[in-house]
């Protein structure tokens, strides 16, 4: 008997959770300061940039992708959709859009430009000319529309505790989001981009 389409979403995305989970994690070691983030990073890079775990992520992530923006489709054509019914279309729409360019931009910068995707390149987009005014609300949706679109998941498929778990949930990324920006937009510390840095982003801001 085939799969559904529901219950493949499920599964890749417990494959993918604890990966994006640990990634927010890492990130969260920056409110220390760069090195602690750098080092951290560098750790969990040994178990995921690998030739066997690497591929599999990729792959799971692109199915993700596909399969949810059918259920999306399938979704959207639904009537009385309800709160959490709008919850689950636009978080899982844009987190979706998110996971592509941000992974994409990451494979590209690191194996084709040959720029290691660091703590730096990330703070880079949060200090750098005019590029904050996007990526700050950017990296913000990305983060709250995770705990969103998994906010809606408790309400639909544990309605029993969904009415203080959902909003708890979506009230958590809110605050993860911040403390991920402020971890790397300076407002902790100040933050000294490297010079090629500068020059990879050199095409989004004034000289």
């Amino acid at each position: 008997m085939p799969i559904s389409l529901v219950k493949a979403h499920r599964i890749l995305a417990s494959l993918l959770l604890i990966f994006i989970i640990t990634h927010l994690l890492i990130h969260l070691t920056a409110l220390g300061g760069t090195n602690l983030h750098i080092k951290i990073l560098s750790l969990a890079r040994y178990f995921y940039l690998n030739a066997i775990i690497e591929p599999i992520l990729i792959l799971s992530l692109v199915a993700q992708v596909i399969i949810g923006f059918m259920l999306l489709k399938r979704r959207w054509k639904q009537k009385d959709k309800g709160f959490w019914g709008w919850v689950q279309i636009l978080s899982g729409a844009f987190l979706g859009y998110f996971l592509v360019m941000h992974s994409s931009a990451a494979l590209i910068t690191r194996y084709y430009i040959g720029l290691d995707t660091n703590f730096y390149w990330v703070a880079g987009t949060l200090n750098i000319g005019i590029l904050p005014y996007f990526f700050t609300p950017y990296y913000f949706l990305a983060v709250f529309s995770l705990f969103s679109h998994l906010a809606a998941a408790i309400h639909f498929g544990w309605p029993e505790k969904a009415k203080v778990i959902a909003p708890m949930a979506m009230v958590i990324g809110a605050m993860i989001g911040v403390l991920i920006i402020m971890a790397f937009n300076g407002s902790l510390y100040d933050i000294d981009i490297p010079p090629q840095y500068r020059e990879y982003f050199q095409d989004f801001y004034s000289q």
